[in-house]
Formats: C-alpha cells, sequence, structure tokens
C-alpha cells in the first residue's frame, strides 16, 4: 500500500518500458483500478477522451459502445503493453465478439466490483470476456483490495516492453 492507502506497484512500469492499456464500458471501474494500482494520481472522474499516463492508457467507455470507435482501441493497442478489459461483475455488458483478438498487445480480462456480485453475475461476467476473446481474466474489487495483489504481478510477468 502507498502513503494514501492505496496498492502501488512495487517495481515501474515506465521504468521497464511498459504501460497498460484499460478498455471497458463506462462505469466499469477503469480508471478507479489504475488508482488502486497507483498507476494514477488526483481523484478518479469520467474519462472523456484517451488519457496517457507514464505507465498507462486510461479509454473512455464510449470507445467500447460506439462501433466507430473500435479502430481507436486497435490502432492505440500498438502502444501497450497489456491491454486490461475491465468489466463491472454486477452489471450485464455485451463486448464485441472477439475483439481481443484484433489487439496488437496481450489482453488480460478483469472482472471488477466483485465485492458486489452474486455467483451467477460472476460467471456471466467470465463468459462474456470469454465471447470477446479474452483468455484468461482476474477478479478485483477496488474496494476491498481483493484480486489487487495477484493483478500487480501479472502486469510484469505478462506484459511485454512496448
Amino acid at each position: 500500500m502507498n502513503r494514501d492507502g492505496e496498492a502501488g506497484c512495487a517495481r515501474s512500469l515506465a521504468g521497464e518500458g511498459r504501460r497498460i492499456m484499460v478498455v471497458g464500458p463506462s462505469g466499469a471501474g477503469k480508471s478507479t483500478l489504475l488508482k488502486s494500482l497507483g498507476l494514477m494520481d488526483g481523484q478518479v472522474k469520467k474519462t472523456e477522451a484517451l488519457v496517457y499516463l507514464d505507465e498507462a492508457i486510461d479509454t473512455p467507455g464510449e470507445m467500447l459502445s460506439v462501433p466507430r470507435y473500435y479502430n481507436a482501441i486497435i490502432l492505440n493497442s500498438v502502444r501497450a503493453s497489456l491491454i486490461l478489459f475491465v468489466i463491472d461483475a454486477g452489471r450485464k455488458t455485451r463486448l464485441p465478439a472477439r475483439i481481443a483478438l484484433a489487439l496488437k498487445a496481450p489482453v488480460l480480462g478483469v472482472i471488477a466490483k466483485t465485492d458486489a456480485a452474486s455467483p451467477a453475475e460472476l460467471a456471466e461476467a467470465e463468459a462474456t470476456l470469454e465471447g470477446a476473446g479474452v483468455k484468461e481474466v482476474v477478479r478485483v474489487s477496488a474496494k476491498s483490495g481483493e484480486g489487487i495483489e495477484e493483478l500487480q504481478s501479472r502486469l510484469f510477468s505478462q506484459s511485454r516492453p512496448a
């Protein structure tokens, strides 16, 4: 945990030439996840446009809800060493079929807000990510801290230098 009580990456992703890109629908918890991982400072607020940070790329949720923006996700994926597909465990989500296969960096699915989800909702979230072409999934809760350490370790083991 850092001095603000949030988990932070023990090593610097930027120092190793790595950058994480978060993609997911509006309200899924992308920015909150970045803050929990120590990759973003400041107050979490609605992401209006692509935000390039030293160690992350935060995307607005509209990029997944408007098909003409899919190309922006694909084009910006070359700047990432790992892409996190983040969805809210308690919310029914539709993702473009097999979109993860078009991205230029490894993709890891992240089911957020697991502390408030039922087993059925968690299973549905996993199926949604699988339909989008995601092969591996981590369950996290920024509120309780569940899964954050596991995700941090995967940031280094599964990402490749950008």
